[in-house]
């Protein structure tokens, strides 16, 4: 009978190893799975930042080369995701010479001597609407909380202004 019951406690041990084993395992697997969800956050709320071309990928490029306003190679100077998709398909940027609004495929830029003023409003404390005017029609940029309404504006001051007022 005493051999039964010491095989009956190695059982026990086993299973209870077992038990903290699956148990760490399981710490593991949770803490990979956060991690994973904390870094596609991260990347949602970047692809809505302002920043520069070179930082974002190509294919969110696309939609302002179909409306004809970068050149195959060309990158722009600030670059910013209005669409509710993050695709790309609505978006404001800086280029080397001119600030452009690509919306719907249809392309609107205003040349940097155009300009007649540049300004931020921020409405409902939730987006910011910086206005270019100097066309024909204004050219409205769409900037939610901190994604650097504030610096495209400095941003396009300064590239209008040019290299020689440092």
């Amino acid at each position: 009978m005493s051999e039964q019951g010491s095989t009956t406690g190695a059982g026990c041990g086993l299973a209870a190893y077992a038990i903290v084993l699956l148990g760490i395992c399981l710490i593991g697997l949770v803490g990979i799975v956060l991690s994973t969800v904390n870094l596609l956050s991260m990347e949602a709320e970047s692809l809505s930042q302002l920043v520069h071309g070179s930082e974002v990928p190509v294919w969110r490029l696309q939609p302002m080369r179909d409306a004809g306003v970068l050149e195959l190679t060309e990158v722009p100077l600030a670059w910013h995701d209005e669409s509710p998709e993050r695709d790309g398909s609505t978006v404001c940027a800086l280029r080397a010479s001119s600030v452009v609004r690509v919306h719907g495929g249809e392309a609107q830029e205003l040349d940097f001597l155009e300009i007649q003023d540049v300004s931020a409003e921020v409405s409902q404390d939730t987006v910011a609407t910086v206005t270019v005017t100097g066309g024909a029609a204004p050219l409205l940029c769409h900037f939610g909380p901190g994604e650097g309404a504030e610096r495209f504006v400095r941003q396009l001051e300064q590239e209008r202004r040019g290299p020689q007022s440092g």
